[in-house]
């Protein structure tokens, strides 16, 4: 049984560590608009509620924590040990919009031929999320951003939903006029035709920006896709529209066996490990 002395510093501890687990999560934002992009893809409009110190530079991104109800029921459904469960997700949209931010999140089902639970986080999102629901979320983390306007082409490379920091990193260079000074190349892959989001506004980018090049591409295209565009994966494409030598700076997201043959790829085409760019994380 617990003692007054006792019982105190118990309830100091935990009045510590239940600011601190706020501390860690000190942002909220509404939801205040969903679109489904693919069958399996959405986007998520918030609008923070104290925007008061949440900057970001374009490319960045920040944990969203899944509530503590929604993780109990899951515990309860699945017989899982879930703690605080919280995900890393890219700003899909310019720091410009701010106090409204947009996320993309790709739904993550169980690995084929396991029987497991799929992620709990993109489950939350794509089932249980609304317009109207308050969301808390970290600070905005990440190094995927342009270091400075060098003149040199730069070369993106986003696979899935990788996309996502791009859309904001896009978004701010044509707002700021990098695309009259530097070639862009955006390479995007992904599997077929129904998984290839935003394809129309990239096209509509690369017929009005001045230097802006979109090499969309699927690895594994369906009959109906009519497709007669790039194919392979996405490694493959980058090797046959990149000249070397190249003294382009590089930015990647993706699944991380992407990231590592688009960087052997761009390492044999002259462009080192100092003008790579990617972010290592993964969400489920």
């Amino acid at each position: 049984m617990l003692n007054r002395r006792t019982f105190g510093l118990f309830a100091l501890w935990l009045g510590c560590s239940v600011n601190l687990l706020a501390d860690s999560y000190p942002y909220r934002a509404k939801v205040i608009e969903i679109d489904d992009l693919t069958h399996d893809t959405k986007r998520i409009r918030f609008r923070l509620l104290d925007a008061k110190g949440f900057l970001f530079t374009p490319g960045q991104y920040t944990f969203l924590k899944v509530p503590d109800d929604y993780v109990k029921q899951w515990n309860a459904r699945y017989g899982t040990t879930h703690g605080e469960v919280t995900r890393p997700y890219s700003f899909a949209s310019s720091s410009s919009r701010l106090p409204s931010f947009d996320l993309m999140i790709k739904l993550a089902g169980p690995p084929p031929g396991k029987d497991v639970p799929p992620g709990i986080a993109t489950t939350y999102v794509h089932a249980q999320l609304k317009s109207g629901d308050v969301v808390r979320f970290s600070a905005p983390a990440g190094s995927l951003y342009l270091r400075k306007d060098t003149g040199r082409p730069i070369v993106i490379v986003a696979g899935g939903t990788g996309v996502a920091p791009f859309i904001s990193l896009l978004e701010y260079w044509f707002e700021n006029g990098f695309d009259k000074n530097n070639e862009i190349y955006f390479f995007f892959g992904v599997r077929s035709r129904k998984d290839l989001f935003w394809h129309e506004r990239f096209e509509e980018w690369a017929r009005t920006k001045t230097k802006f090049r979109y090499i969309p591409a699927l690895s594994s295209p369906a009959p109906e896709d009519n497709w007669h565009g790039e194919t392979g994966f996405i490694h493959s494409v980058v090797e046959k529209h990149v000249a070397g030598p190249s003294d382009a700076d590089a930015y990647l997201a993706g699944p991380p066996i992407m990231v590592r043959e688009v960087v052997k790829v761009l390492n044999s085409k002259g462009i080192g490990k100092e003008r790579i760019h990617y972010d290592a994380i993964a969400v489920q």
